[in-house]
């Protein structure tokens, strides 16, 4: 396989596509899923479940 100019750029194009997608995914879980449990105790459980419902 040849290295040439195109699969130069096809692979930067892909390379680019994964850590916009990789960071897409940290920031969604780091700002809705890991808010969600933060302060998880036995007096706020109920809190989390009703949230996850409602």
């Amino acid at each position: 396989m040849e290295l040439t100019l195109e699969n130069l750029i096809k692979i930067i194009i892909g390379v680019v596509v994964v850590a916009a997608v990789s960071y897409g995914i940290y920031y969604f879980f780091s700002n809705n899923v890991i808010d969600l449990f933060k302060n998880v105790g036995v007096d706020s459980t109920g809190k989390l479940f009703m949230s996850l419902f409602l």
